[in-house]
């Protein structure tokens, strides 16, 4: 089976495996699309879901076309293991660096388990095992000479509920760069600095940074956190659910920022809010009782997806 470096691929069987029109989302095509070699009347209906208005037609003509984008994480022939019981099944996707990637999927799928074996906080939890490969820019993270604290400079995680620690906002958003060795006074306040305006808070608190960081609102805390995992220069950033906590106004700038982030970052982000992965993902993975059934720009997934399992979440019928 041949697969296209660009589009999020299941390579665990053909059944999965994705047709993706790869102009749709503006990115440059390695064939022509599968929608040019058919007439407007023997092209497949949009699915009729909230979320076509996010997306264009792929019937139209095709955006301009710009740089692929190379790989940052590849996963490979992943199985899970909570001791006895398998959560997840023969995992195979890419993920590309500098998009968004949304895994989506019931309750208990295994998309946040997934997430967090991407920087390995699993180990955290006993009788756990793993099988396969997860490589980031080409090295395995399961090596047993890589060292898990450097593992997860490289590749944060934001938790579904915010989680500042006891100490002042600056205190927060030096803590790593403290922990990995940097000392320096005016070094550490231009890291604060960028940071909190990289995670879009610096203007509310620039004149409170000795203030304790539990006194800020939930959404205020969630945006702290994100500038606390920028401050050690991450490669990836893996989102579980960021905004589940949060109201409407709050997750509107989370959202906002990973708009942002994703132009320096890959963001992974689990998510049950299928509007919320519609309008900041590229890409999106469908989980199922722990496997991945289908993967692909969030466009495709969303208006003509390939799978039925697929079409039946992304329409309602269970979840």
């Amino acid at each position: 089976m041949v697969i296209d470096t660009d589009v999020l691929q299941p390579q665990h069987s053909d059944k999965t495996g994705l047709d993706v029109d790869p102009g749709k989302m503006g990115v440059a095509p390695s064939a022509p699309s599968a929608f040019s070699a058919l007439s407007v009347e023997d092209q497949p209906a949009r699915m009729n879901t909230p979320f076509m208005d996010n997306f264009p037609d792929p019937s139209q003509p095709e955006h301009p076309a710009e740089t692929l984008a190379p790989t940052k994480l590849e996963v490979h022939h992943v199985n899970f293991f909570y001791g006895s019981f398998q959560a997840l099944h023969d995992i195979s996707m890419s993920l590309l660096q500098q998009r968004a990637t949304a895994l989506i999927g019931p309750s208990g799928c295994g998309k946040s388990t997934f997430l967090r074996l991407m920087n390995r906080m699993n180990e955290l939890i006993e009788d756990t095992r793993m099988e396969g490969q997860i490589l980031l820019d080409g090295q395995d993270i399961y090596h047993p000479d890589v060292d898990v604290v450097s593992l997860r400079k490289e590749v944060g995680m934001v938790f579904q509920k915010p989680n500042p620690f006891p100490k002042s906002i600056y205190d927060n958003v030096a803590y790593g760069s403290r922990i990995h060795g940097i000392k320096d006074k005016k070094t550490l306040d231009e890291i604060v600095e960028s940071t909190l305006q990289q995670a879009g808070l610096w203007g509310e608190v620039k004149d409170s940074l000795q203030k304790s960081a539990t006194a800020l609102s939930g959404g205020q805390q969630q945006r702290l956190c994100i500038a606390r995992c920028l401050a050690v220069q991450p490669k990836v950033i893996l989102m579980d659910e960021p905004t589940s906590a949060l109201d409407p106004i709050a997750a509107g700038h989370i959202e906002e920022l990973i708009g942002q982030l994703k132009k320096n970052y890959t963001i992974v982000i689990v998510t049950h809010n299928m509007q919320q992965a519609a309008r900041v993902s590229d890409y999106t993975g469908f989980f199922y009782q722990g496997e991945l059934i289908e993967t692909g720009k969030t466009a495709q997934i969303f208006t003509n997806p390939k799978e039925k399992k697929t079409e039946e979440y992304i329409t309602g019928r269970f979840g």
